[in-house]
């Protein structure tokens, strides 16, 4: 399916992290810290909290604003909750064992990764705790680039990093309109990482190149061979 396939590029969050994964750890651990010890609300709050996330695309301090007036008893300002979560959420990351196995494999057969990300300069934070700085160079974020998927310019520039022509790259990530209509764009092959998101009407699905359920898909489709399973990085 790729057989001209030189480099991949990853967006981050729900693609190489389990971003939903982490962010209930981290509901989980605010919940034990600003809650009183009653467990059905403890439980419940979770729930409702995950729920306000939205995937991540709903404003930190929107969000935060929502819990207070939700749950008065939490004491700290909008603004120190939300300083204290992106101190915070990093610590609550892994890299999963699917995510692993998947780079293992392209290094062993040589083939370069970057990762391009929307968000603030904390991502690099995450990236740093799943050890991704140490494995690649390439790394892209929107708000120290200076533009935002799906813009050209930084799916560009990120192929250039790796040295190849965006036609020998794959991009692999979740969101249909900022991962893969915009790799699609520069003429790079895409691989859409289906998790939560529909695939939005207005969008051609023959940008998607290849849809996948995961990273071991990707990494059975690339013959990269079978993962153990029971291993997961923490």
């Amino acid at each position: 399916m790729f057989e001209n396939l030189r480099a991949l590029l990853f967006d981050l969050d729900n693609t190489l992290l389990d971003r939903d994964d982490a962010f209930r750890r981290w509901a989980a651990s605010f919940v034990d810290a600003h809650f009183p010890t009653d467990r059905t609300l403890r439980s419940a709050a979770v729930e409702r909290i995950v729920g306000l996330d939205n995937d991540g695309y709903y404003p930190r301090i929107d969000l935060f604003r929502q819990i207070r007036a939700l749950y008065p008893f939490v004491n700290p300002s909008v603004e120190d909750l939300v300083d204290a979560f992106y101190s915070q959420f990093p610590t609550h990351v892994r890299l999963a064992g699917d995510t692993r196995h998947l780079l293992d494999g392209l290094h062993d057969i040589g083939l370069p990764f970057g990762i391009v990300t929307n968000g603030s300069p904390t991502q690099l934070q995450k990236i740093g705790v799943l050890g991704l700085d140490v494995r690649t160079s390439c790394i892209f974020v929107s708000e120290l680039y200076g533009c935002r998927k799906p813009e050209a310019a930084i799916f560009l520039a990120a192929a250039d990093c790796l040295g190849m022509a965006p036609e020998a790259v794959l991009f692999v990530g979740d969101n249909p309109e900022a991962d893969i209509w915009g790799a699609h764009k520069v003429g790079m092959k895409t691989a859409w990482l289906h998790r939560s998101q529909p695939w939005p009407s207005t969008l051609p699905r023959s940008c998607a190149d290849l849809t996948i359920g995961s990273l071991a898909d990707l990494a059975e489709v690339l013959g990269l061979g079978a993962q153990d399973r029971h291993v997961d990085s923490y």
